[in-house]
């Protein structure tokens, strides 16, 4: 048996290269997807339950990117929500259903679940599971692509080439990567099992390659090499892991999108009540997996208040924009093609923090 390095964000760093790039106004981070998805940037909030309900939904559909809502409420309300999101659309410029998805899991009610979802108007749907490199995943992607195959069927989650290579085999659109790498998640703690998240997302990223490869006018999304296995076009989402802005830019190296929790957790659209304690303002941040009374592999937090989601948005995106302009590269297909990275010890983690110093405000 060998035994193999592996490696996350906090290991590594992008080595800078000769830019061109005068501003990182310039950088396009926009995200064309299947089934004629196409979205202003490639961030989205976690389908979790302390994250993305309906106002977070409305909001980050409202700025031209995706959001999945979570599948922990009774599935009357999620078609309750199908129902004012097509409202909103008749009345508005923005449609909601093209810039929101649904959650389902994969037991038998979810098949008839799916089935509501899809006929009342959902466009997207995310099956959304602990462990999908999975039998109950695979027959749940293979019944919605033959059944519903103008839908974008995202899938997961997954941590190794392999499992991804599965889904996409069942039909998924785009697969989701991560299995432990969530800051409530403690699936490798209590299970053993998962894989660092930037080794994860190197092996699903070559298992793509190996299947599909990019061109340009489409942005992220490869077109089909010549007597390819898979016929279609298929993409990566990354989720879990992510703490900062340069953790997200290391992810978009490999993966086409980026899901985050801990980084929403907090705002003001995010689903809960607020608690102050000693005078401090907090929201309850749960694990999706906690929400299953018997599960083992999720803890519950509070998160202080943090402003609005729109404002977070902002900031993670100039993050974005300013690392892809480090790299000399003004889209993010261009950050895909050639990314140096370079291994760092403790003491330079260290060094890559503000150190030495007081730090009055950051």
């Amino acid at each position: 048996m060998q035994i193999r390095e592996a490696l996350t964000y906090d290991d590594v760093l992008l080595q800078p290269k000769y830019s061109e790039i005068k501003s990182r106004s310039e950088v396009d981070l926009s995200v064309k997807l299947p089934k004629g998805i196409e979205l202003a940037n490639p961030i989205i909030p976690a389908n979790m339950a302390t994250v993305t309900g309906k106002v977070m939904a409305k909001c980050i559909a409202d700025m031209g990117g995706l959001a999945i809502v979570h599948r922990f409420m009774p599935i009357e309300d999620q078609l309750e929500m199908i129902n004012d999101f097509e409202l909103m659309t008749e009345e508005g410029t923005v449609d909601y259903l093209r810039h929101i998805g649904f959650s389902v899991g994969v037991k038998e009610e979810d098949y008839v679940n799916v089935k509501d979802l899809i006929t009342l108007g959902a466009h997207i749907i995310c099956i959304d599971v602990a462990h999908g490199d999975s039998k109950l995943c695979v027959d749940m992607c293979q019944y919605i692509s033959k059944e519903f195959p103008e839908v974008l069927l995202i899938a997961g989650n997954v941590a190794t080439g392999e499992g991804a290579k599965r889904l996409w085999r069942a039909g998924a659109d785009l697969v989701k990567i991560g299995v432990g790498s969530g800051s409530l998640c403690t699936t490798r703690i209590e299970t053993g099992n998962g894989v660092p998240q930037l080794t994860a997302l190197i092996d699903v990223a070559k298992t793509k390659k190996e299947l599909v490869e990019d061109y340009d006018d489409c942005k992220y999304i490869g077109k089909i090499k010549k007597n390819a296995e898979i016929t279609r076009p298929i993409g990566i989402i990354s989720d879990g892991g992510a703490s900062h802005n340069g953790d997200l830019v290391k992810a978009l190296c490999f993966a086409d999108m980026v899901m985050a929790g801990n980084i929403f957790a907090g705002c003001t659209e995010t689903p809960g009540e607020i608690i102050e304690l000693d005078g401090v303002r907090y929201k309850s941040y749960v694990g999706s997996s906690t929400h299953k009374t018997s599960h083992i592999e999720g803890v519950q937090a509070l998160m202080r208040t943090k402003g609005s989601a729109k404002e977070i948005m902002r900031k993670l995106l100039e993050g974005v924009r300013s690392g892809c302009s480090y790299q000399g590269v003004s889209n993010l297909v261009d950050l895909k093609k050639d990314p140096h990275f370079v291994k760092i010890t403790n003491a330079g983690l260290k060094e890559s923090h503000p150190h030495d110093t007081h730090i009055i405000k950051g």
